[in-house]
């Protein structure tokens, strides 16, 4: 089974869609080039927008194979970049990762994490999700949102990312999960019921 990803969503104040390339100066500009918002991050601050471009471009081949998807949250009015939200697929499960930009004032952060909530209620109902999850460092400040969100920690993960923009090559990060029950199937019927089964076939077909 193929994960089908969100298309569009709206919220009253932001607006989630697909990454586009023109979208590349302003992610660098507000998140990926930022030193604040890229701090407590796996992957290295972005250095030019040419960076960023190749970025969005790893976005666009993998919406088409279904195994990366990258949105943006952009607000309504005034178009600008709030936050990245990206999504890997390898259902039964999908890891989520969500930069959230730091200039804006906490406005539009509250108005973010709302929007990101509404994607999560619609990512745990779709069709072979049982399982999303997401990892962050354990000094940084993201994981006080993740229960909010509806997560549980699960594990605290020693050595598991680097922060390469604190200069550790290695780090710790909670584990959180929110997961649904998969579906359980039938139970194959008794030695005694498949004999009677079978019978009764038979039976009707001699009738």
């Amino acid at each position: 089974m193929r994960f089908i990803p969100l298309d569009s969503m709206e919220t009253p104040y932001l607006r989630l869609r697909p990454l586009t390339l023109a979208d590349a100066p302003a992610l660098f500009d507000q998140m990926l080039g930022d030193a604040d918002t890229m701090r407590d991050l796996p992957m290295p601050r972005h250095t030019g927008v040419a960076q960023t471009a190749e970025f969005v471009d790893e976005a666009l081949r993998g919406w088409d194979d279904g195994s990366l998807i990258r949105y943006t949250l952009e607000c309504k009015e005034t178009g600008r970049l709030t936050a990245l939200i990206e999504l890997k697929p390898t259902l039964p499960r999908v890891e989520i990762g969500v930069i959230i930009s730091r200039h804006g004032g906490a406005r539009r952060r509250r108005a973010g994490v709302l929007a990101l909530q509404e994607l999560i209620d619609w990512l745990i109902e779709q069709p072979g999700v049982y399982r999303v999850f997401a990892c962050c460092a354990v000094d940084g400040a993201a994981h006080s949102s993740m229960e909010r969100l509806g997560f549980v920690q699960e594990a605290q993960l020693t050595n598991h990312e680097p922060r390469p923009n604190r200069g550790l090559a290695a780090a710790d990060s909670y584990l959180y999960a929110l997961t649904r029950p998969a579906p359980v199937p039938p139970e194959p019927p008794s030695e005694g019921v498949a004999w009677l089964r079978n019978t009764m076939q038979w039976s009707l077909a001699d009738a």
